[in-house]
């Protein structure tokens, strides 16, 4: 499957040719991710090009339809926030300590960062290390969820991909509920578009 990347992010796209089109379009189907017909007889490379200047549109349509799975990106150094973890919402706890740390204990998480530094700085950690935290845990969570091999991918927009008798999620699917990436993976399985 063909990719480009647009600012160190990743866009998988299927690439479809037809002898009946004159012009490449982009369609962001919320399961797969974009969608790419073109003619067959246009040039791979200008198929890139114009891909290229779209990759700025492709990312945002597809964060703005899965906008709960970048909830993470949008942490901030406030009280009162919550981090979804498997469809629950679990609130953020933050404390001054001596170095960075971020954990889940008692049905809260907890991040503790130094307390002389500076907010932006801290908020940045905050949003890695929340990130590193949910995807170690759908590499986990995800293989018990079927009985085929599912195993997580970086963020690429799309939500998954089937290989074979194997299947690749999301990370940022750990943030929904058991079911709901039950049912992704059964469309991935089906092979359906949405």
């Amino acid at each position: 499957m063909p990719e480009l990347t647009h600012e160190d992010y990743k866009i998988h796209y299927d690439l479809h040719t037809k002898p009946t089109i004159y012009y490449v379009k982009i369609y962001m189907d919320e399961l797969n991710g974009a969608q790419v017909t073109a003619p067959e007889k246009r040039k791979p490379e200008l198929i890139e090009a114009f891909l290229k200047k779209k990759a700025a549109w492709m990312k945002e349509t597809w964060e703005k339809h899965h906008a709960e799975l970048y909830h993470v990106d949008r942490l901030s150094m406030e009280e009162g926030q919550k981090i979804n973890y498997l469809g629950r919402s679990y609130q953020l706890i933050l404390n001054e300590g001596h170095d960075y740390a971020f954990s889940f204990n008692k049905g809260k998480f907890l991040f503790t960062y130094p307390e002389d530094e500076k907010e932006d700085q801290a908020n940045k950690k905050l949003i890695a290390l929340a990130k590193e935290w949910l995807r170690e845990k759908s590499e986990k969570k995800f293989s018990d969820l079927h009985s085929r091999s599912i195993s997580p991918e970086e963020d690429a927009a799309r939500l998954g991909k089937k290989d074979r008798d194997a299947i690749v999620l999301n990370w940022r699917l750990i943030q929904q509920p058991k079911e709901s990436i039950k049912e992704n993976i059964q469309k991935l399985i089906d092979e359906e578009t949405c």
